[in-house]
């Protein structure tokens, strides 16, 4: 069995856990990473007539909101299975009560995302997730930036440790316990990296995710497909399920 993230653990403090994300969210941003995704976003939420968003696993919910801007005339709803206060522009709600996707029930009508969390899941939970949105005919766009090679880890140990460094005093909301963990005692850049190492080790190829959603059938008028977007700065695998409207 695979480790867990520190942050998917109940026990993990409540403070790191949003230092964690609110780095992770503010870096995703100024990199720009998922400027590339925004014309599948867009026909993703076209196709399906797409009118509200279910972000799952939001975190910071960042990503989410980055995407959002990039849509028009759609309600987005952030949840996570720890809700964090967040400031969301128009049209965009985030959930104050704890969502666990892996005992969520899809909702019809309803589009769904996810940025960068799909890697938490085990196998088993990753098959379940898809099975139940496609038993419910729920069309979802699941969209990963890690895979499991050199490069991802060595981006993740500078990533964590040189730039956290050098961005953590920019990083909203200011505050001086967040420089205290970062700076006196360490122990923020610890958990995200060792959060980013284990990621790395739980993320998967696009060919991996063929071969694990290989298993689900098609049913009538579902599909499940998975591809790749290759843009600097980065690579993504886009896991997509969507109604046939054949």
């Amino acid at each position: 069995m695979l480790m867990k993230e520190l942050e998917d653990y109940d026990w993990f403090p409540t403070v790191l856990r949003k230092y964690q994300t609110d780095f992770i969210g503010y870096m995703v941003i100024k990199a720009n990473l998922y400027a590339a995704l925004v014309p599948l976003f867009k026909e993703f939420i076209s196709k399906n007539s797409t009118a509200k968003i279910i972000d799952l696993c939001s975190g910071s919910g960042l990503p989410a909101i980055y995407m959002h801007q990039h849509a028009k005339h759609i309600t987005t709803i952030l949840t996570d299975k720890f809700p964090q206060d967040i400031i969301t522009p128009k049209n965009i709600i985030a959930e104050k009560e704890s969502v666990d996707v892996l005992q969520y029930q899809p909702i019809a009508n309803t589009s769904y995302t996810m940025y960068n969390a799909f890697h938490h899941f085990s196998d088993k939970e990753q098959i379940a997730i898809v099975q139940k949105m496609r038993a419910h005919k729920a069309p979802f766009l699941f969209v990963e930036i890690l895979q499991p090679n050199i490069s991802n880890v060595l981006q993740i140990v500078f990533t964590t440790v040189i730039i956290q460094l050098l961005v953590t005093p920019f990083l909203k909301p200011f505050s001086w316990q967040r420089l205290f963990f970062t700076y006196i005692i360490p122990i923020n850049l610890f958990t995200i990296l060792f959060d980013g190492l284990v990621s790395v080790t739980k993320s998967k190829s696009m060919q991996q995710y063929k071969n694990l959603f290989s298993t689900i059938n098609e049913i009538a008028n579902y599909r499940v497909t998975v591809q790749k977007i290759i843009k600097f700065p980065t690579i993504m695998i886009c896991i997509k399920g969507e109604p046939s409207y054949e």
